[in-house]
């Protein structure tokens, strides 16, 4: 009576410990897809690495072409300082300033702006 009443035992027990390995690999599947899914789309994941990159890339452009108007404008003071033709020139054009005896005539519609 006591060996059939192990043997049953021993039945269920296995049944249970294929339950619980069901459970424990159901278990560590999930884990291992939520773990690859924060992988790839959490706040630290490679699509947001993508981004990141993409952002850094934009900004070095931006970098590039400010640095290029910042030697354009520098030449300019430059040229300013050391240029009397060039002085003469920039004062003319942005503050439409004239010479003595000199008439300046402004058409409506050429040019854009008119300025006063």
């Amino acid at each position: 009576m006591r060996t059939s009443y192990t043997g049953k035992n021993r039945r269920i027990s296995k049944k249970r410990e294929y339950s619980k390995r069901q459970y424990v690999n159901v278990f560590l599947g999930i884990t291992i897809i939520l773990l690859a899914i924060w992988t790839v789309a959490g706040p630290y994941g490679f699509w947001k690495l993508h981004k990141m990159k993409q952002y850094r890339q934009e900004l070095y452009t931006v970098i590039i072409a400010a640095s290029k108007e910042n030697t354009l404008i520098r030449n300019q003071i430059k040229a300013f300082h050391s240029n009397r033709k060039f002085q003469e020139e920039m004062v003319r054009k942005k503050l439409g300033w004239i010479r003595r005896n000199e008439l300046l005539y402004r058409f409506i519609g050429q040019g854009g702006s008119t300025q006063r």
